[in-house]
């Protein structure tokens, strides 16, 4: 079984193309970071609830198009949007600092995690606040042939 249900890491390509996983495929990471259409009160690029799942839908058609060993359940559907919705609330959609952590696998100098909340980032606002604003947002029918 092979699958692209995440954005972009471990590598962006699928299993069935490229058998190492730890190898990242820029394309894709600067891909989505161009994809960004929010902007922080300084003007600068953030990635958007929309723009996940904009990429989500994309990377999805594509690989059910291309890859014949394409699989997605529920479990792993699920399981991207939850990826991506991840570099949304802890890393605020930064763009800048998401750069260093995809492309560099490192954390900004003098990063902290975006999320201020009272009771930092619980599961119930994590699950209705985004993931599943990101995974309803998903329509591949947008990308395919």
């Amino acid at each position: 079984r092979s699958h692209r249900f995440s954005l972009p890491p471990p590598s962006g390509r699928d299993l069935h193309f490229e058998p190492n996983q730890a190898i990242i495929h820029e394309p894709y990471v600067k891909e989505l970071l161009e994809s960004a259409t929010g902007k922080d009160a300084d003007g600068n690029p953030l990635l958007t609830v929309a723009d996940m799942s904009r990429m989500l839908s994309k990377r999805r058609a594509e690989s059910r198009a291309e890859n014949p060993e394409f699989s997605l359940d529920k479990v792993h559907a699920t399981f991207g949007s939850t990826n991506a919705s991840t570099l949304l609330t802890t890393f605020g959609g930064r763009v800048k600092d998401l750069e260093s952590f995809l492309l560099e696998e490192r954390l900004p100098e003098g990063w902290e995690s975006k999320n201020r909340e009272a009771w930092g980032l619980t599961g119930m606002t994590f699950n209705i606040g985004t993931i599943s604003k990101v995974a309803n947002g998903i329509d591949e029918s947008k990308f395919s042939s």
